[in-house]
């Protein structure tokens, strides 16, 4: 008879299954991710291997130029099988090109300078191609681009057929310094085209004897030196084509074969661990989180002074473009918190670390973003520019092309457009920097956008007055590279930005203030009143660039029929009201300037009408300067006094002393703007703080 087990023995398999269970840790289940994860990855890249066209190869050199395709050259016909040089070929299709220039002669005799040595047949070769319907063509690495010509050469000369390399400056500086105005190239260098070399007459002279006949006869007749000309004028307009790289397309291909590797023991290595999450946290909770939880509130660095070692030297104060930080009791203090831009310029200058800009308090009338700027309580809706509390042209130039960059990455391929009168895939509120960004970057992508604007294209930047200057680092634009507008005035950057805005075509609607912004099944529906009437677009997605200033505050006092062609909202040109006396209304920053810009004007009268007692805000430099012309006559200021009417030639003033009458030929309000508030919220975008003035 068998003895009953011991509970030892009667526990023993259970222990074993604890025992085996135990065993299966990340010992045991991370080598088996990383061999699946291996696995995939030998498969994709080999596919992408196998998938890689034979034009691209693995190391194919870039695309070629378009005059080689057209001519339909293929590999064999300039890199020959003996293994010399693909130079070489060249002669054979464009015969003995001579230079005509002796020191570059002198190097082709040695061998040091060859045929593409400064004409590339790859890669980022650039040009100029007149087609026969009259077209001007600027191609560059594989792309073509139209650009509008209106040359009066063009138009006497006919240019069809004629095509100009472009010599790029990369090219010449491999003999050249660039950087020294005695060497010969600086007479070859354009500010227009600062990546081309402009002068044309390497093989052949403008005053020269043109070969007769031949092939190329075309393009070595008299057309050939107007060429030249409208040439120079074509890379004015579109100054660089971004070449195609399809060099680095195959290894992208190759890439995506690891990717797909690391991608899969990612999500292995991460569904092992949320198992063994879930295993060890409680049941969740069956209450909703709050919104505060969803999205912490947004906030902003501001600068911290350690006052021990501060040396009270106003580096940081000079720095500040927003007079945020001053000097007192010899140290630096911040001033204006709420005027902080989080821009880290004082922190630069500060000459022993004694200033560091650190997290600061929840912004007001801040909207509840995430990190791609699109709205938490509206997806599909995103800010740019001032309306997200960044100042700065930069800021929203940056800010615009990023919410670009998110909608293309999140719109999936089935719901875009192609553009039309009514429905696109991004509709931007605003032609200011912010929104001409968003609509370069756009183009770029290839997505179907359409601008709105209310006034006219960057209303902002025109209502600075004439030749202020913008005081910027370089700006990076979409489309277009980087723009040296440092200390640049109002006009410079306009002249830019409408050459940019007429060269790549944009799409703006002018005149088209929107009145509301609503849900209509997956799309946002806009409406706007236009001069001809009310008017609805439809898009996928809606980028708010209206920025903070929204409309100007209009003068609340009675204006006489005659006198309010007389009274603006504005100041365009100081020297228009030279000899004229101008009340200006308001002591903010805006009125300030243009209060001392009329002053300076010769025989101009300027008053300025407060309603407060004293300065109560506006940067240091502007109130030191209104005092000082104040001082020596040049202005008058009234404080704590009220427009009551507006008459030609005289204003009525309300203060403590009773009413005053200003002799007047103009009126000047500059008492701040209403922002669009309204409209941000009809889009579903909820603002933090209280009432919005």
């Amino acid at each position: 008879m068998n003895a009953p087990p011991s509970p030892e023995r009667a526990d023993a398999p259970s222990r074993a299954r604890v025992v085996t269970r135990a065993a299966l840790t990340s010992d045991v289940t991370r080598p088996r991710a990383m061999l699946f994860a291996a696995t995939l990855a030998a498969v994709g890249v080999s596919l992408a291997v196998a998938l890689v066209p034979s034009k691209h190869g693995i190391s194919s050199p870039g695309p070629l130029q378009r005059p080689h395709v057209e001519a339909k050259l293929a590999c064999a016909a300039c890199h020959v099988g003996d293994g010399a040089p693909a130079a070489k070929a060249c002669v054979g299709c464009h015969s003995a090109h001579p230079s005509t220039r002796p020191a570059h002669r002198a190097l082709a005799v040695k061998g040091e300078l060859a045929c593409v040595s400064c004409h590339a047949a790859h890669g980022d070769a650039q040009g100029v191609t007149w087609l026969a319907d009259g077209t001007t063509l600027r191609w560059g690495g594989g792309r073509d681009e139209p650009v509008p010509l209106a040359s009066p050469a063009s138009g006497r000369v006919p240019l069809a057929g004629i095509t100009v390399p472009l010599v790029t400056i990369a090219a010449c500086a491999r003999c050249h310094d660039t950087a020294r105005a005695a060497d010969p190239i600086a007479a070859c260098l354009s500010r227009a085209a600062p990546r081309i070399d402009v002068c044309f007459d390497e093989h052949q002279r403008a005053d020269g004897v043109s070969p007769g006949g031949g092939a190329c006869r075309a393009q070595h007749g008299a057309s050939r030196f107007v060429a030249w000309d409208a040439a120079r004028e074509a890379a004015a307009r579109v100054p660089w084509v971004r070449p195609i790289d399809e060099q680095r397309l195959p290894w992208t291909w190759v890439g995506s074969g690891f990717a797909v590797g690391m991608l899969a023991l990612a999500s292995l290595t991460g569904l092992s661990r949320s198992r063994r999450k879930r295993a060890a946290s409680p049941k969740p909770s069956l209450v909703a989180p709050s919104p505060a939880t969803l999205a912490p509130p947004q906030r902003v660095r501001l600068p911290q002074i350690d006052t021990s070692t501060c040396l009270g030297c106003y580096a940081c104060v000079d720095a500040c473009p927003f007079d945020v930080l001053t000097i007192e009791h010899y140290v630096a203090v911040v001033a204006k918190p709420k005027d902080c831009c989080g821009v880290v310029l004082c922190q630069d200058a500060c000459p022993n670390g004694s200033l560091r800009m650190i997290e600061g308090e929840p912004t007001p009338h801040g909207a509840r973003l995430d990190a791609h700027l699109e709205s938490l309580d509206a997806p599909g809706v995103f800010l740019a520019g001032d309306l997200t509390g960044l100042p700065l042209i930069k800021n929203a130039i940056r800010q615009g092309a990023r919410v670009v960059d998110r909608i293309e990455a999140t719109l999936a391929r089935g719901c875009r457009v192609r553009a039309g009168d009514a429905h696109f895939d991004v509709l931007v509120i605003g032609a200011g920097p912010a929104g001409l960004s968003a609509a370069l970057r756009a183009k770029e992508l290839g997505l179907a956008c359409v601008v709105v604007e209310q006034a006219t294209m960057a209303a902002s930047i025109k209502r600075f007055p004439r030749n202020k200057l913008v005081f910027d680092p370089p700006l990076d634009i979409p489309l277009e590279g980087e723009l040296w507008l440092r200390e640049s005035t109002k006009e410079e950057l306009l002249v830019q930005w409408t050459r940019i805005v007429r060269a790549r075509a944009l799409r703006i609607l002018e005149e088209h203030a929107v009145t509301g912004v609503r849900r209509k099944g997956a799309l946002f529906a806009v409406t706007a009143a236009t001069p001809e009437g009310e008017r609805e677009l439809c898009a996928s997605r809606i980028v708010l660039a209206i920025g903070r200033r929204g409309s100007p505050r209009l003068l609340d006092a009675a204006i006489a029929p005659d006198a309010e062609s007389r009274v603006s909202y504005a100041l365009a040109d100081a020297r228009s009201f030279a000899g004229q006396r101008v009340l200006v209304i308001g002591l903010g920053d805006a009125a300030m300037e243009a209060a001392c810009a009329l002053a300076r004007q010769p025989g101009t009268e300027v008053t300025i009408s407060y309603r407060g007692a004293d300065f109560a805000r506006g940067k240091a430099r502007n109130i030191d300067e209104v005092k000082a012309l104040t001082a020596r006559g040049r202005l008058r200021i009234v404080f704590e006094s009220r427009v009551e009417r507006v008459d030609v030639g005289r204003v009525r003033l309300i203060t403590p002393r009773g009413a005053e009458d200003i002799a007047s030929d103009c009126v000047l309000a500059l008492i701040g703007g209403v922002p669009s508030w309204s409209l941000v919220e009809s889009a579903g975008v909820r603002l933090a703080g209280a009432a919005h003035a």
